[in-house]
């Protein structure tokens, strides 16, 4: 539920667990939200370092001796933003403030801070911090070079390709994309993550959403990395020789990937949105490439670009058996939800093998309109879909209080796999669900099977 709250607001929510066994009991969860780039703070107890009653908050029960770990925070390290733990209670808002610092810092992720029970019975005298002095790190620029360089090899590759992933997580970058993929004829967006709606499947350069698969990547001469995790399976669908590669990523290097060897001619940290508009910014305004860009043969490549666009929506359309004694494939549900339920719909997938087909149907627009696990630990939706209802539902009541930019009703449909939907405790999500008056709707769709890769 934290996951999904976070992945709508940007901001980060709050998890308590209870010392090692609780920290365990994580597991996938966090590995989702670490590799989904979600901003989670993750409060944890420790075992109390007392046993005869020294302080307040020494030991009292069996389970102190038997639940502490040697190293509580190793558990989680590698998967964290940070790892932290409040030793007094003298500092405790400022180990609070540091952890929600790199929580809140791009690439956004969990981070976990941990305190002993002597250190939590501790009297202290109240004190504040004063929170414009702890904000994260603001967002990152190109250098004007990188501008020049990246905007001109835009402009005069035969095939660009732009690959993004969680470009869409700011809602203001898909605007930006599509203003530069109108300025560039041409142009194509591919989406290798589905984490995020990041480019709208109408615009005639979307290629939609693939994980990493896509010949597009063989037929590129220039490529742009956008926030993009895997790009192609260098096995099966590396670029050509001589095509020319950049990277623009909070985290270019994939620090928490260790095998991670995609090559590029330029590399740069930098957030999306900024990136994006400072290369639509002077693509707009640079004399020699406005006239480049009005060459006879752009015109010629838009049009291209919509009829390859236009023959795309056929072959997605062709796939579709809808009569009344077809199965419901995923290609028909999606297809049905698309034409049934309205446009402010929220779809949070996680549907795995089926995802794909289901992005080709319901064919997202609107940013935040999908939102994908980005991780590979089934079992992700029960609670996101939630999540995500309660953090939707908050930001209209705030919109509705203020008037500005008023959130409309969106309907929560929860798209998920039967594997994934029960390997993680469908009956405590449904009993949240009911206890707190959560409304969503959740399509499981049943194989019968679990899916997997077979060498």
């Amino acid at each position: 539920m934290a996951d999904g709250w976070a992945r709508v607001t940007g901001r980060p929510q709050a998890v308590i667990v209870h010392v090692d066994v609780g920290t365990q009991a994580l597991g996938q969860g966090l590995h989702n939200a670490s590799v989904g780039r979600a901003p989670v703070i993750i409060i944890a107890g420790l075992c109390p370092y007392t046993e005869a009653g020294e302080l307040k908050g020494s030991r009292t029960e069996y389970m102190h001796w038997l639940q502490e770990a040697p190293d509580q925070k190793a558990i989680v390290r590698q998967y964290c933003r940070y790892t932290g733990e409040i030793r007094t209670g003298l500092n405790a808002k400022q180990t609070i403030g540091r952890a929600l610092q790199f929580a809140e810092s791009t690439p956004k992720g969990p981070v976990y801070v941990a305190s002993a029970r002597e250190v939590l019975a501790e009297e202290v005298d109240p004190y504040e911090l004063d929170q414009e002095m702890w904000k994260p790190i603001g967002p990152g620029a190109l250098t004007e070079d990188a501008v020049r360089e990246v905007a001109t090899a835009l402009t005069e590759a035969e095939r660009p390709l732009i690959i993004t992933g969680y470009s869409g997580r700011d809602k203001r970058c898909p605007e930006q994309l599509v203003a530069l993929a109108n300025l560039v004829p041409g142009l194509r967006i591919h989406d290798t993550g589905g984490s995020d709606m990041s480019f709208p499947f109408s615009h005639p350069a979307s290629l939609g959403f693939r994980l990493a698969m896509d010949d597009c990547t063989k037929e590129a001469d220039m490529i742009l990395l956008l926030d993009c995790d895997v790009p192609w399976i260098p096995s099966r669908n590396a670029p050509p020789r001589g095509c020319r590669i950049y990277q623009i990523d909070v985290d270019p290097l994939n620090q928490q990937i260790p095998v991670s060897f995609f090559p590029a001619h330029g590399r740069w940290r930098a957030e999306a949105y900024t990136a994006v508009r400072q290369i639509v910014e002077h693509v707009s305004n640079d004399p020699f490439l406005r006239v480049k860009l009005g060459e006879e043969k752009y015109t010629e490549r838009r049009k291209v670009l919509i009829q390859d666009h236009q023959a795309r929506l056929l072959d997605i359309e062709s796939k579709l058996r809808l009569g009344d004694d077809e199965p419901l494939d995923a290609s028909n549900i999606g297809n049905v939800l698309k034409h049934s339920l309205p446009e402010s719909t929220v779809y949070v997938v996680e549907a795995v093998t089926s995802a794909q087909l289901l992005y080709d149907q319901l064919q997202p627009e609107r940013p935040g309109s999908w939102i994908n696990c980005g991780g590979t630990g089934i079992g992700w939706s029960n609670g996101a879909a939630l999540g995500v209802q309660m953090a939707i539902e908050n930001q209209q009541k705030e919109s509705l209080a203020t008037d500005e930019d008023i959130v409309p009703p969106s309907v929560i449909v929860q798209i998920v796999g039967d594997g994934s939907f029960m390997c993680a405790a469908p009956s405590s999500a449904l009993w949240v669900a009911r206890k707190y008056n959560i409304s969503i709707i959740t399509i499981v769709l049943n194989n019968e099977g679990k899916s997997c890769p077979v060498y």
